[in-house]
This record gives C-alpha cells, sequence and structure tokens, in this order.
C-alpha cells in the first residue's frame, strides 16, 4: 500500500545514529562533502550517495493556495517532521499563493528539477492523463469516501499510473475538501438547472466533460482569478470548497451555494516529485520523506474536516442561501460520463473498485 511503511520515530532514531557516525569525520573532510552536496542551484544533492545516508539539501514545495488553506498546514507538517526527523539536514523551503506559478507551473518546475515538491489537481491530467478519473463529479462521495479510496488498491493503482505516464512519483495525497457549486442568481437543486450556467472550471478534460453534459458551460480559470472572474461577470459560479469560498471571500459575490452535505468534488490531491529526483535520493531519504509525508497528510485531511466544519459555519453566517440537491438525478446523469472516461483510461476496474466503496 502506499501509506504503509515505518513510524517516523523509528526512522528518527535510525537517522540520528547515522548522523552521529558522520561527526566522528574530520571537519575538513566533512565541509568538503556539504559543498559536493549542495553544488547545484536547486539545493538537491548532485552526487549519489550509500543507501544509508541523509545529504544535506533543501526541498522546494509549492502550492497554489493561501497560507490560510490547509494545503499550507500539511506542508508546514511535512517540513517539521522531517527537519526533526534528519536533525536539519533536509530543510523544506514553502513557497505558497502561487509564488512559484500556477499549478501547470509548478508541475513543469518540478519535472525540470527547479521545485522538488508540489500538490497537484486537475492540471496534472495534461502530463498524467489517469488524473482525469478523479475529477468526474459525484463520483466520490465525500472525505470519508475519499480516506477510503486512498487506502485501497485503486489509490496505489492511480500513483502507479501517474508514474508510469507522467514521470511524477506520488509520495501520499493531500485533500482538496469536499466542494459545493455556487452561483449567481440560481439556485442549483437538479442537473437541469445546470444548462447554460458560466462555471468556473478546473483544467481538467474529464471535468470539463461532465460538466458540459450537464449543459452547464465550464470556464477554465485558475484559482487565484476565481473571485474577479465572477466580479467581473465572465463566470457566474464555481465549485470550490468551503475553505476557499471563505478564504477568498467568494461569498460576497455568490447567492446559492449547495448543500455541504454533497459533494460535487472531492478528490485526493496527489503530493508529487518527479520520478527523476526521487529516484535520485538515497534509500534512507526516500524512507524519512515517506514517512514525514505520510504523517503530515494524515494531519491535513483530518484538519481539512475540522476547517471545512468551521467554514460552512462562518459562510451561512454571512447570509448564504444554501440549497439541497437531487444527488439521485446527478449521478443517473453523469454516470454515463465515469463510465466513458473509465473505459477511455483503461480504468474499468480503478472505477470499480472506487464504486464499491460507496456508502
Amino acid at each position: 500500500m502506499l501509506r504503509a511503511g515505518p513510524s517516523l520515530t523509528n526512522i528518527h532514531k535510525d537517522v540520528m545514529t547515522m548522523l552521529g557516525s558522520k561527526r566522528k569525520f574530520a571537519t575538513a573532510v566533512f565541509a568538503a562533502s556539504v559543498l559536493a552536496l549542495t553544488a547545484c542551484s536547486s539545493g538537491s544533492p548532485e552526487t549519489p550517495g550509500a543507501s544509508d545516508e541523509i545529504r544535506e539539501q533543501t526541498l522546494v514545495f509549492a502550492h497554489i493556495t493561501a497560507e490560510t488553506f490547509p494545503y499550507h498546514d500539511g506542508a508546514k507538517k511535512f517540513k517539521e517532521l522531517l527537519e526533526e526527523a534528519t536533525d536539519g539536514k533536509i530543510t523544506v523551503d514553502i513557497f505558497p499563493a502561487g509564488q512559484l506559478g500556477q499549478e501547470r507551473d509548478i508541475n513543469e518546475s518540478i519535472l525540470e528539477g527547479s521545485v522538488h515538491i508540489g500538490i497537484a489537481a486537475g492540471a496534472l491530467a495534461t502530463l498524467a492523463p489517469i488524473v482525469n478519473l478523479n475529477l468526474l463529479p459525484f463520483m466520490i462521495q465525500d472525505q470519508q469516501h475519499m480516506n477510503r479510496i486512498i487506502a485501497s488498491e485503486a489509490g496505489d493503482k492511480i500513483a502507479e499510473r501517474i508514474s508510469s505516464e507522467g514521470g511524477f512519483h506520488v509520495v501520499d495525497y493531500f485533500s482538496t475538501g469536499d466542494s459545493s457549486i455556487q452561483s449567481v442568481g440560481v439556485a442549483i437543486t437538479h442537473p437541469s438547472h445546470m444548462k447554460g450556467l458560466k462555471l468556473r472550471a478546473l483544467e481538467n478534460a474529464a471535468l470539463t466533460d461532465a460538466m458540459q453534459s450537464l449543459g452547464a458551460n465550464p470556464t477554465p480559470m485558475p484559482y487565484g482569478e476565481i473571485y474577479t472572474g465572477v466580479q467581473s461577470g465572465v463566470i457566474e459560479g464555481a465549485t470550490l470548497d468551503w475553505n476557499s469560498v471563505l478564504s477568498m471571500r467568494l461569498y460576497e459575490l455568490i447567492d446559492h451555494a449547495t448543500s455541504p452535505s454533497a459533494a460535487f468534488l472531492a478528490y485526493p490531491c496527489p503530493v508529487i516529485m518527479s520520478n527523476k529526483f526521487w529516484d535520485s535520493l538515497t534509500a534512507a531519504e526516500q524512507k524519512v520523506i515517506s514517512a514525514a509525508m505520510t504523517e503530515a497528510a494524515d494531519f491535513q485531511r483530518k484538519l481539512f474536516i475540522e476547517k471545512k466544519d468551521a467554514a460552512v459555519k462562518e459562510v451561512i453566517a454571512t447570509g448564504l442561501t444554501i440549497t439541497e440537491i437531487d444527488q439521485e438525478a446527478f449521478v443517473e446523469a453523469l454516470r454515463p460520463v465515469w463510465d466513458k472516461w473509465a473505459k477511455q483510461l483503461g480504468a474499468e476496474d480503478i472505477l470499480g473498485t472506487i464504486l464499491s466503496l460507496r456508502e
């Protein structure tokens, strides 16, 4: 399983033992090795090390959301755990809020090597088509269903496909929360109410196809431009998680949102490195990074649920109208799209596992 592995506590003991032995070397020899290991501009080691070696290096972790969003909490937790476990040998620099570009830019930078870790959403599907499967609306019911998928064979198979198709190693999965449908003017309760609605969409072919099948007019738009997009009338709504509705103050512009009990999307976001960089790490480095990310991802997914509940209360308090949707009607309308994409991707088995985990 993707998330199986030794505990971070045990790994920390192993790492501390290794680090202690390093201190026995002469100061000059140690300094020379540090210079060699940190020679490249990205901060990652240039030369291969022994399998049990933890080398000095800095990992660049980039994401597109604000520091108030749970992506950042998960990244900070990973930084804290990894730096503690390696006694500061491996450090992590975090760049939130699109400082290093939007998702597509970050994905490309990971492959190029200037960024080491990112959180992937819809745009990754242009490089790893299997990601399309995650972005099919109403297929994943909620955070609990998502967590079951991550822990299942489906989570492992998706990670394997992302690696073979896109060249990315999936370290673990973060959550992007349960999203609703937010709209200006029209209340959404039935698929027929989606007709002609200009909704912001992630940069993803499967999601676009599904929204068009419901009669909506999906409009790809970067995350950071959604507020001005609604404000200017370029779009008439979005399908954001509740934390985003709150943090970007979208409730100031929209009139309606579908109930938090019905997730439009609840997909697992792969936390990725390039296969090339992952393979350049020693076995000890891979082990400690995996353990730190597993613990950080579990923390992040639990935190997302807590923050969602708080965000829902705050947004509802602003006077936004919440509507209950006919979930069965949406599932019936979208099931042919799920099957179409699963067949197109050669992922009927993965879809079958995902659906078997629904409650």
